[in-house]
């Protein structure tokens, strides 16, 4: 079964390089008016659509589907940072990140690839004949394309990317 993912618009915390992990922020006014462009040609086909409960998907996915009604699932949140959440995104940090150290009081890969299977067996599980979409992270789509051994490249604010689970 195939679902489409979409990375939440860009965010104040985007916007001022910090980490945001689990912080609840909200959309930047350049991701508002990038949200509102790509509404003009967004292809609204889909019949389910889940979504981070935090600020920045919420808003994005209110603005691209307005007319569907939006399942809020706590598993799509982004990864815990613990401390470094609210800190300037680094050079040092993320190459931390990617050889997978954890931060202080923040989510084990362990714990965050965990709650993902669990939210991609419960779609399989209860949605085979649906059209899905994922308004979620950046870090929650390379956690999945990681899970799903796909190769895991860089996803940009707003970018759409289908996968087969």
């Amino acid at each position: 079964m195939k679902i489409t993912l979409i990375r939440h618009a860009e965010s104040v915390y985007n916007e001022k390089r910090l980490l945001q992990g689990q912080v609840d922020c909200e959309l930047s006014e350049k991701g508002l008016k990038e949200t509102k462009e790509k509404l003009k040609a967004f292809s609204n086909d889909f019949n389910v659509c889940f979504c981070s409960p935090l600020k920045r998907t919420k808003q994005t996915a209110k603005i691209l589907l307005p007319n569907l009604d939006v399942i809020y699932d706590k598993r799509l949140m982004e990864r815990g940072l613990g401390d470094w959440e609210n800190t300037l995104y680094t050079d040092e940090k993320r190459f931390l990140m990617q050889n997978k150290t954890v931060p202080p009081n923040g989510e084990t890969f362990k714990e965050f690839d965990n709650r993902i299977l669990s939210f991609l067996e419960m779609v399989k599980n209860n949605y085979k004949n649906e059209k899905i979409i994922v308004v979620t992270h950046g870090g929650v789509i390379y956690a999945i394309h990681r899970l799903l051994g796909l190769k895991v490249k860089v996803i940009e604010n707003l970018e759409m990317v289908t996968v087969e689970i």
